[in-house]
C-alpha cells in the first residue's frame, strides 16, 4: 500500500467517525428537545387549565357590559388590552393590591385572549403561555409607564407599572426562554 493510499484510508475513517458522532449528537439534540419539549407542554396545559380568580372573572364581565353599554368610550387598543380586560388597574386612586396585579399579569401569560378583544389586535399578543405572550404584557406594561412616565399625577401608576414590569422579567423571564427555545415562541 502507498502512502497516498493510506493517507485516503486515514482520511476516511477520520470522515466516518465525524460522521457517526454527529449522527449520534443529533439524536441525543433531538431526544433531549422533545423531552423538554413534552415537560413543558404539560407545564403550559397546567397553567392554562387553571381556573381564572373569581375577581378576573368579575372584572372580565364588568369590561364587557362596560363595552355593551358604550362602544365609543373605547378609544384605542390599550383600552382593550387582555390585562385591562381582565381588571389590572394601577394608581393611587383605582388601583389594585400588588398581589392582585401581580396575579392578573401571570394569568393573562396562561390565559385565552377574551373575545371582546379585537382580533386582529388579540393576534399581537401571541397564543397561551409562550415567551410572545411573556414579551408583550412586558411591552405593554413599559410602554404605559413610558407614556405616562413625565407626566404630573402619574407617579404612582408609573411606579406600579414599573415594578410589577421588573417583577415579571426577575421571576419568569428564565421560563419565557425556556418556551421559546422549546416549542413555544409565538
Amino acid at each position: 500500500m502507498e502512502f497516498e493510499d493510506i493517507l485516503l484510508l486515514a482520511t476516511l475513517v477520520v470522515a466516518a467517525y465525524i460522521w457517526i458522532i454527529t449522527q449520534i449528537k443529533k439524536k441525543k439534540k433531538g431526544r433531549v428537545y422533545a423531552e423538554k419539549n413534552a415537560e413543558l407542554q404539560e407545564k403550559r396545559l397546567r397553567e392554562m387549565q387553571k381556573p381564572l380568580p373569581k375577581h378576573m372573572q368579575r372584572a372580565l364581565s364588568r369590561f364587557k357590559a362596560e363595552y355593551q353599554e358604550n362602544p365609543g368610550a373605547f378609544e384605542s387598543m390599550h383600552e382593550f388590552s387582555p390585562l385591562a380586560c381582565f381588571g389590572y388597574k394601577v394608581g393611587k386612586t383605582n388601583g389594585l393590591p400588588e398581589r392582585l396585579r401581580r396575579e392578573i399579569i401571570y394569568f393573562t401569560w396562561y390565559a385565552e385572549i377574551p373575545s371582546i378583544v379585537p382580533l386582529q389586535y388579540a393576534l399581537e399578543w401571541g397564543e397561551p403561555g409562550t415567551s410572545k405572550r411573556f414579551s408583550k404584557i412586558q411591552s405593554h406594561l413599559s410602554m404605559l409607564a413610558n407614556q405616562r412616565r413625565s407626566r404630573r399625577g402619574y407617579e404612582v401608576a408609573v411606579s406600579h407599572w414599573d415594578s410589577d414590569v421588573n417583577w415579571f422579567r426577575e421571576n419568569h423571564s428564565d421560563l419565557a426562554y425556556e418556551y421559546s427555545q422549546f416549542g413555544f415562541k409565538s
